[in-house]
């Protein structure tokens, strides 16, 4: 799966989004992350994200969705951004966790 050069442009000029997937206990969860994209897949990392409950409770090969987006202008109501489905899989470093998005399907509007 790839990306425009609009789509490309867009997400290395962003580093919020927010991210949703579905608990162990089969209720829908979003939360607000920042994130590093290196033009394949996103990295998704944080203080003491090895301890948070939520990251702990993302099952091996979630399917999650990563919704990057904003309003090009204050001034004019024009909604912009990408939102991308894929696979999530927690990786660990030298006692550092951080969690890799690799892209399945995306879709965006606005760019």
């Amino acid at each position: 799966m790839g990306f425009t050069e609009r789509e490309l442009r867009y997400l290395m000029d962003r580093s919020l989004g927010r991210l949703a997937f579905v608990c162990s206990d089969h209720r829908a969860h979003i939360m607000p992350v920042l994130f590093e994209f290196d033009g394949s897949n996103f990295y998704l990392s944080g203080w003491n994200l090895k301890y948070s409950e939520r990251f702990n409770d993302l099952p091996e090969n979630n399917s999650v969705t990563l919704l990057i987006d904003d309003i090009d202008s204050p001034v004019r109501w024009a909604p912009r951004g990408v939102e991308i489905i894929g696979k999530a899989e927690a990786k660990e470093k030298d006692d550092y966790l951080y969690v890799r998005i690799k892209p399945v399907s995306k879709t965006s509007w606005g760019l």
